[in-house]
């Protein structure tokens, strides 16, 4: 029987063997470990970039929407400047027209009172005239309520007149509102 090299080993056999499996056990963990260190870095790096894309995406929509806000707030302002600026023009033209009114109410009334204006035979009341063969008579030329249908026609034409003013004046805002809007 011969004694062979392992004889002097045997006795920490047991030791060296345990030794094996557990360095073993050892390596495949550190291995694992590493293997599934990797996998969820991986995981997570790519959660990382897809969560900074989606910030970038999410920070150029807005972007667009302040630029969008700004271009409608610059329009709005541009809009209310030109409304203002027509309605302005729009008072002046009716205040110009109502001051023109005014003097061709007077204008009116004063022809009417001299007789250089008359008015059509419809809406005129007759004066009585003279009998045939008769003289006028200067109560008969000029009847006492004479100033007052030189008045009230006058009065007539300018309300005609106001009519027409409000009218324009209520296009012209109209059509300037509609401007302002577009």
């Amino acid at each position: 029987m011969g004694v062979s090299i392992l004889d002097p080993l045997r006795p920490y056999a047991e030791a060296i063997k345990w030794g094996a499996i557990l360095l073993l056990a050892l390596l495949l963990f550190a291995l694992g470990w590493n293997r599934g260190a990797d996998r969820w870095q991986g995981k997570y790096d790519g959660e990382v970039i897809a969560h900074k894309a989606t910030k970038d995406q999410h920070k150029a929509t807005l972007d667009a929407l302040a630029d969008k806000a700004r271009a409608a707030a610059d329009k709005a302002k541009a809009s209310a400047k030109a409304a203002k600026d027509a309605r302005e023009a729009n008072d002046k033209r009716y205040a110009e027209a109502e001051r023109e009114a005014e003097r061709a109410k007077r204008d009116l009334e004063r022809g009417l009172r001299n007789g250089t204006v008359r008015l059509r035979d419809e809406w005129a009341c007759p004066v009585p005239r003279p009998a045939k063969g008769g003289t006028a008579t200067a109560a008969s030329r000029q009847d006492a309520s004479a100033d007052l249908r030189a008045a009230g026609a006058a009065n007539l034409v300018a309300a005609g007149d106001a009519a027409d003013r409000w009218i324009v004046w209520l296009q012209s805002e109209l059509t300037s509102t509609r401007e302002a809007c577009k």
